[in-house]
């Protein structure tokens, strides 16, 4: 009742502001209510989160988003759009049942969703599943939202790219958008940014044209032909700047698209999960951001008349709090979508969604401060731990000893926090990918490297990571090492010790094969260096007899081969079962998260030295390659300006 009141109260108050604001405006100005939302990633329920005071508290919930913009309808009518700017799916364990419900693309039509775009994350179940849950959802959505998508190129000959684009022409999926709000004509278009892009593993048969180009040609379309009135760009590229006065790093996508764009009126910008408490304003091109996860509903009202920019009238972040109602509809078809998810997924795997598995005695890391400043985390080191000891359970009497697994940071999706963990909690913290077998979860899978190629995998962290690549920085376990930051790219890392089957660390041996642990992404990841260096690094993943691999599938790991539900060991459920083999000190009957996860443990060290032996000791040929280069070019330099020198004195003579 509280919370009707205030809603009342506000929007009497409205009125009021309204009408009076209405004659500033003068006749020709019309006012739009944008309500927007990015980067949902599938968490239709309410989740746990640090207050600044280190309170736990709850966001989110997609019912309760649906409240708001019902009640944002039923007072402002027809002035108002709901849009998404993309990822939509992908992040908790709903999202497990994207191919065969399509839940989130139909709970986002019942929502009251107009428009939306797709994100990078909304093809992690490959080319051909976006497509098959398109059509999913064409064949079960009564109140499906449009979706534009202005900037993807399909290769419509190969077996995905037909399935996709049977899809987009069935659902359908257009360029661009024109519809009517208030009399306003708006036109919607959306695009995917370039790291974006950069991030579809999955996305076979898929081209992203570039962005710019993309919007520079809808947007002549939208006003030379279509003669809209405001043009509204949904964009999952990101900002990466979130105070006005900050200058724009290039990194920021949206802002240099609005630079290169201005005719464009709004940007609602996805990708980068930025929280924006103020509109960013670049030109007459006004940006908007509101995090991620549902954690606020974005609320912005704009003015618009003919030949004038749009103006600013009200921007609101509205937390999506638990004091807010439920949606009771949307409630009850989270709740049918929950027991989908236990039926069909959760139950080959024995376990249920709200099943409690472990409990933490304090809160470990918060991922978003890890992606802000990367670092060596008590969460990595208890999921690189976690792996050993889950496939050491897999492989049985057959299991060989695993000298180092390694996770990227970009992988790790969420955070533990004090109290019970159930096993959708453990889920979200790795929620991303999909395995060979097409089900939800990146498998783990273990190849042998020489100790040349290992020191090589760490110098990702030390060379690739520090380019604002947050998916390149290593968690890691079985190893320490240290790394000197001021020395030559892919020649940093100083000393490296590997963990003995007896748990001892012994020094690294280049020519000796030691036997690594990963996720099928990461160590992808690993291959793709060799590409992106030209060589320069060359590691090649082999079998224990030190054959090169082929196939990277080859060396997948399985659980339950001998039950008749052999499954693909997926790094999530290495998580669950290393969870649910910790002792129970407080004798609860629940197992407890040692207190060693707390903080780091120092697994890698950063040493920074200018000294000119720290530099050099030990060096590989890229260094001594860089420095004889470099002498060669500086000696070539001085005999050029030697030559020169001597060619101006005899014209002065002359």
């Amino acid at each position: 009742m509280g919370y009707l009141k205030k809603i009342i109260t506000l929007s009497l108050l409205l009125v009021i502001l309204s009408a009076g604001y209405g004659i500033a405006q003068g006749p020709d100005s019309r006012d739009v209510v944008i309500l927007f939302t990015h980067d949902l990633h599938s968490y239709f329920l309410p989740y746990r989160v640090l207050t600044e005071d280190g309170q736990q508290n709850k966001k989110g919930g997609w019912a309760k988003i649906a409240y708001l913009i019902k009640e944002q309808k039923i007072y402002h009518g027809n002035k108002v759009l709901c849009v998404d700017a993309g990822d939509f799916s992908m992040g908790t364990l709903f999202h497990t049942s994207f191919l065969t419900e399509a839940s989130e693309l139909l709970l986002l039509g019942e929502m009251g969703y107009d428009v939306m775009t797709f994100g990078n994350h909304d093809f992690d179940f490959r080319t051909e599943g976006l497509g098959k849950m398109l059509q999913e959802a064409k064949t079960k959505g009564k109140q499906l939202p449009l979706i534009v998508a202005s900037n993807i190129v399909l290769d419509s000959k190969s077996p995905e790219g037909m399935v996709l684009q049977k899809a987009i022409n069935e659902y359908p999926v257009a360029r661009y958008q024109v519809v009517e709000r208030n009399k306003i004509r708006i036109g919607l278009f959306g695009i995917i940014g370039r790291d974006a892009a950069d991030d579809t593993p999955f996305a076979k048969s898929v081209k992203f044209v570039d962005p710019i180009r993309a919007s520079k040609d809808v947007v002549d379309i939208l006003l030379n032909k279509e003669k809209v009135d405001l043009i509204v760009c949904l964009s999952h590229s990101g900002t990466l700047r979130v105070k006005a006065d900050e200058k724009i790093k290039k990194e920021s996508e949206d802002e240099f698209l609005a630079q290169e764009v201005p005719q464009i009126d709004v940007i609602i910008s996805g990708h980068t999960h930025t929280l924006l408490p103020q509109p960013l304003k670049i030109g007459k091109t006004v940006i908007v951001s509101c995090g991620c996860y549902g954690e606020y509903l974005g609320i912005l009202r704009i003015y618009t008349a003919k030949g004038k920019p749009v103006r600013v009238a009200s921007y609101e972040l509205e937390k999506i709090s638990t004091g807010i109602p439920d949606d009771r509809i949307i409630a009850e078809e989270v709740d049918k979508y929950k027991d989908i998810v236990n039926k069909k997924f959760l139950s080959s795997y024995h376990l249920s969604f709200d099943q409690v598995i472990a409990e933490s005695d304090f809160d470990m890391e918060s991922i978003i401060s890890a992606y802000q400043k990367p670092r060596e985390m008590g969460l990595g080191n208890l999921i690189t731990d976690a792996y050993r000891y889950a496939v050491q359970k897999a492989e049985g009497p057959k299991y060989k000893h695993i000298h180092m697994t390694l996770e990227a940071l970009g992988l790790i999706r969420d955070s533990f926090l004090r109290g019970r963990i159930t096993t959708a909690d453990a889920f979200r913290v790795l929620s991303l990918g999909i395995g060979n077998d097409g089900t939800a979860g990146y498998p783990l899978l273990t190849f042998y490297v020489n100790g040349k190629e290992l020191k090589d995998i760490l110098e990702v962290e030390t060379s690739v990571a520090p380019l604002k690549k947050i998916g390149a920085h290593l968690q890691v376990s079985g190893v320490k090492y240290t790394f000197n930051p001021y020395r030559i790219p892919f020649d940093r890392v100083t000393q490296i010790s590997v963990q003995n089957e007896k748990g001892e660390y012994e020094p690294l041996e280049s020519n000796k094969l030691y036997k690594l642990c990963s996720n099928l992404y990461a160590a992808g990841m690993i291959t793709y260096i060799s590409k992106v260096t030209h060589g320069l690094i060359d590691i090649k993943p082999r079998d224990e007899k030190g054959n090169v691999l082929s196939d990277l599938k080859q060396a997948l790991i399985y659980i339950d081969e001998n039950s008749g539900s052999r499954h693909e060991l997926k790094q999530w459920i290495a998580l669950v079962q290393y969870l649910r083999s910790f002792p129970d000190v407080n004798k609860n009957g629940i197992p407890d998260i040692p207190e060693r996860y707390r903080s780091p443990e120092g697994r890698y060290v950063s040493q920074p030295s200018m000294n000119l032996k720290d530099i050099f000791g030990g060096a590989n040929m890229i260094t001594y390659g860089v420095f004889i280069g470099g002498f060669i070019v500086l000696c070539i330099f001085i005999f050029l300006a030697w030559f020169a020198a001597i060619k101006i004195r005899k014209y002065a003579k002359k």
